[in-house]
């Protein structure tokens, strides 16, 4: 029995799962952290859009994965705490 393959994989989807690992590991640089995370969001959407263009390219798993950690690093460690602050800072009473 023979496993048949789809065809190659698709280098978007390495690079999204590559820049997703990084952002989390650079996330406590707010920066780059961030930087790192939008890339790997767009590499992740873009690979989306070959592989399902192309029916023999592979890699919609590592764009899926590079797509939510990179949302999560968003989400989570780089411009959702800042933002949290802001509306706590804003809804804040006033000083006495």
């Amino acid at each position: 029995m023979e496993v048949q393959r789809k065809g190659q994989y698709d280098r978007n989807a390495f690079a999204s799962c590559i820049f997703a690992i990084a952002a989390v590991l650079a996330s406590g640089l707010w920066l780059l952290g961030t930087a790192l995370a939008c890339a790997a969001i767009a590499f992740a959407l873009v690979s989306r859009k070959v592989t399902r263009a192309d029916g023999n390219l592979r890699g919609a798993g590592f764009a899926l994965a590079g797509f939510l950690v990179g949302g999560a690093v968003l989400l989570f460690a780089t411009v959702g705490p800042s933002l949290l602050s802001l509306l706590l800072f804003a809804i804040a009473p006033p000083p006495q």
